[in-house]
């Protein structure tokens, strides 16, 4: 108990900015080790976040970085102007950034009370993508319900971030610096090279698919190595990796506003289908979801077009009462 009582110490001086790299080593240690000491985690920073106030002085910094940000959208045509969903703390920027376009030149640091380094975090709301481009160029897209989170240190020879949801990454070569995505349960260490990372908070499995290069998966200390044309995944529950050849480059197609799989199950094509157009769609029979589908999506339909469509290949009943989506 005592333990618990001084992780949770060490979350909320991080939600204040105020841990030290000690703290961060041990609290990061303690929510990778099991899945129920993450959502324990959340659990704290939703309860941080409904209790916390922000002084004065971040309300002014904040007040300074909204008028910049607007500044440049203003010069935008409106279709591509972004919009805002603003956390507001003392040492970490929350940024929603559902266009196209990356903000990240000119995006000040909010001070932290400690005066440690700050961070930034970047989101994509269920229904959108975001794009953002790292000042070493690394370019990282978003999918709808992902989230990433750098150091304001982020440099050329300092290269590490992390993804909760899912992200395809370009990582510039820098000198031989590692470029390092950590998930919940992993870390990606790769050089230069593109892969895509699946790991939302909610599913079951964490899932690495490598286009181009080669990466390195960092697990409980254990290195796993990939080459192209793969992908790896990491079964939750059981701790075991799955390898399979695949067509990569579909890993990567959600970024084009397109979906397209060889190979997929009911249940994971749901779940994506879930946050690329902001709906809950409950599937009453649990082994309907352990259908392999082969799908292309490519004309931007609507989600009541997708259904439709589903409804004509396999044998199901679909039912919408506004964003809930009932298959039988």
């Amino acid at each position: 108990m005592n333990e618990k009582n001084d992780i949770q110490a060490f979350a909320i001086r991080y939600f204040e900015g105020r841990s030290s790299a000690e703290e961060e080593k041990i609290l990061f240690h303690y929510i990778r080790c099991e899945k129920t000491h993450y959502q324990l985690f959340r659990q704290w920073e939703k309860a941080w976040k409904a209790t916390c106030r922000a002084d004065e002085r971040t309300q002014a910094e904040w007040k300074r970085l909204e008028r910049r940000l607007l500044q440049r959208s203003a010069f935008l045509p409106a279709g591509l102007r972004p919009r805002y969903g603003l956390w507001k703390k003392a040492a970490v920027v929350a940024l929603l950034i559902v266009s196209t376009l990356a903000l990240h030149i000119g995006l000040r640091q909010l001070p932290s009370v400690s005066g440690e380094t700050s961070c930034f975090t970047c989101e994509a709301p269920y229904g959108e993508k975001s794009r953002i481009v790292l000042s070493d160029g690394t370019v990282v897209w978003l999918n709808a319900g992902s989230r990433l989170i750098y150091s304001g240190k982020y440099s050329s020879s300092y290269r590490r971030v992390t993804l909760e949801g899912e992200g395809y990454f370009e990582v510039v070569k820098k000198g031989g610096a590692p470029f390092t995505v950590q998930t919940r349960l992993y870390d990606v260490v790769v050089k230069g090279t593109k892969f895509n990372i699946t790991a939302y908070p909610e599913d079951t499995y964490i899932a690495t698919t490598l286009l181009e290069g080669t990466v390195v998966l960092d697990y409980k200390g254990k290195t796993i190595a990939m080459h192209p044309g793969e992908s790896l995944r990491l079964d939750i529950p059981s701790g075991r990796f799955v390898r399979r050849k695949t067509n990569a480059a579909q890993a990567k197609l959600w970024a084009e506003n397109r979906i397209e799989y060889d190979n997929i199950l009911l249940k994971d094509l749901l779940a994506k289908l879930s946050r690329q157009y902001n709906v809950r769609i409950h599937l009453a029979r649990e082994e309907a979801g352990e259908k392999t589908l082969c799908i292309s999506l490519r004309n931007r339909e609507t989600i009541g077009e997708v259904m439709t469509a589903l409804e004509q290949i396999i044998p199901i009943k679909i039912e919408r009462k506004g964003k809930d989506i009932y298959i039988r």
